[in-house]
């Protein structure tokens, strides 16, 4: 039998409190485990370097596109901002199976 493993995470900009959280399901998409978990305050830890690994490709695409227009313009423009302020932040592709 295959399950499924979905999760995410969010950090308040402001305060630094960061959360994540996710999803187990079958492979009928039928809901498994669900969790939330509250995880602390952010800090950068003192690492020289952080890289996001994303398993869609067109995803990641869209966000290291220089000019891009739609519906996710706002967000995906954010998320550029955010990289481009974070030096030493990159973004990248792996394969599905190999994240």
């Amino acid at each position: 039998m295959c399950v499924f493993f979905n999760t995410d995470g969010v950090v308040h900009s402001a305060s630094g409190f960061f959360a994540a959280g996710g999803v187990i399901r079958n492979n009928k998409e039928k809901w498994i485990l669900g969790y939330n978990h509250f995880l602390g305050k952010c800090s950068k830890q003192g690492y020289d370097e952080v890289i996001i690994q994303l398993d869609n490709l067109e995803n990641v695409i869209s966000i290291c596109k220089s000019k891009i227009g739609g519906p996710k313009y706002s967000l995906i423009r954010r998320i550029q901002q955010i990289l481009a302020f974070e030096e030493k932040w990159s973004l990248n592709y792996v394969p599905r199976e190999t994240n």
